[in-house]
Parts: structure tokens; C-alpha cells; sequence
């Protein structure tokens, strides 16, 4: 069984449709993580669709701090994390 880890661009671009993964915002307004976690779902199109709508698909934009005008950023978990592995892994890494 996979543990439950942040996945790199690649891993995205290489996910099967309708895969689940679990999105994670640094707020850079508040610079600081929020605490919600969203699903997303892999698309047939190889976008990444959350709850909310909210589309990705350039990942490596999407993971790079600045990447919205309030330096707000996202990181994909393979599987929801607690809130300790959520500490635990820097959002640079």
C-alpha cells in the first residue's frame, strides 16, 4: 500500500482518469496553510477538477509560490493527510 505522500507534476501528468487526489492551498495573503483539504478528480482531458470547480492543469505553475497574484500555491496529496504529515512535510520541498 502507498503511503501517503505529495506527488511531483509528473505523477500527476501520469495519473489514470478519474483518480482521487486531495489538494492543499498555502493562502498567501495569510501565509500560512488553510486548513480545508479539497478532492479533486483527474479528468479525461488530464486536468485536475476540485470541489469547488477550481481547474488545474500546468502543474508546476500551480505548485510554485507567486503562482496566484496573492502568492497562494497548492501541493497533491496521493491520499488525505493527517494533520501531523500535513506539519511535517515543508510546503518547499
Amino acid at each position: 500500500m502507498d503511503s501517503c505522500r505529495v506527488l511531483t507534476a509528473e505523477e500527476l501528468r501520469e495519473l489514470p482518469r478519474l483518480t482521487i487526489v486531495f489538494i492543499e492551498c498555502f493562502d498567501g495573503e495569510y501565509q500560512a496553510p488553510l486548513p480545508t483539504i479539497m478532492a479533486g478528480m483527474k479528468c479525461y482531458d488530464g486536468t485536475i477538477v476540485d470541489e469547488d470547480g477550481s481547474t488545474f492543469s500546468n502543474f508546476e505553475d500551480d505548485m510554485k509560490p507567486g503562482r496566484m497574484f496573492d502568492g497562494s500555491y497548492f501541493r497533491f496529496w496521493n491520499m488525505m493527510p493527517t494533520e501531523e504529515q500535513r506539519k511535517e512535510v515543508p510546503w518547499d520541498a
